[in-house]
């Protein structure tokens, strides 16, 4: 029985122009606890966020990185407010820029990624995207609270009890003014 070698960690700051010039590939995991923006956004993160990411330019020349990210986080269940399990992927397809116009040229199919100075917070960037693949409501695949606990008011309350209509006093007033005359 082998063991799979560890993957290493990624460098937290890039020089994406660099990393484009040698069309460098970058595979490894991000720590957990680098992700201060996921780890309140969720209940908590099983593991390390594994990357990997192919830096090239594409045929328009644009300085891109492509690639896949994947997690396992906790979120908190709408129905029962317990811990559910969520497996989490991101496709990756960033346009290297830096500037916001430069953003707005790069073809629609490529997330504009605006580098200032010489280098890129990568962690920041990859959280980013992180966030954006989260569910935005998680719940457990089964009926984890009985379907009887989502009735609003008690059954047959209604049928016994009229509810009492908020114009009739305006009828009644109404009805005492044409009455008068």
């Amino acid at each position: 029985m082998s063991i799979p070698p560890q993957k290493t960690a990624l460098p937290r700051r890039i020089d994406a122009r660099k990393l484009v010039q040698r069309e460098q590939q970058l595979d490894g995991v991000v720590p957990s606890e680098a992700l201060p923006r996921l780890g309140e956004s969720v209940e908590s993160v099983s593991g390390d966020v594994v990357v990997e990411l192919t830096f090239s330019r594409d045929l328009q020349r644009n300085q891109m990185a492509s690639g896949h990210l994947t997690l396992d986080v906790n979120m908190l269940c709408q129905r029962c407010l317990q811990p559910v399990a969520q497996h989490v992927e991101g496709e990756l397809a960033w346009g290297f820029v830096w500037s916001e116009e430069q953003g707005k040229a790069l073809p629609k199919s490529l997330d504009p990624v605006i580098q200032e100075g010489d280098e890129l917070d990568l962690y920041q960037v990859l959280e980013d995207e992180i966030l954006l693949n989260l569910p935005m409501v998680a719940f457990h695949d089964g009926e984890c609270v009985p379907q009887e606990h989502f009735h609003s008011e008690a059954p047959g309350k209604a049928a016994d009890e009229q509810q009492e209509n908020p114009f009739k006093v305006l009828e009644q007033l109404k009805g005492s003014s044409s009455g008068s005359k």
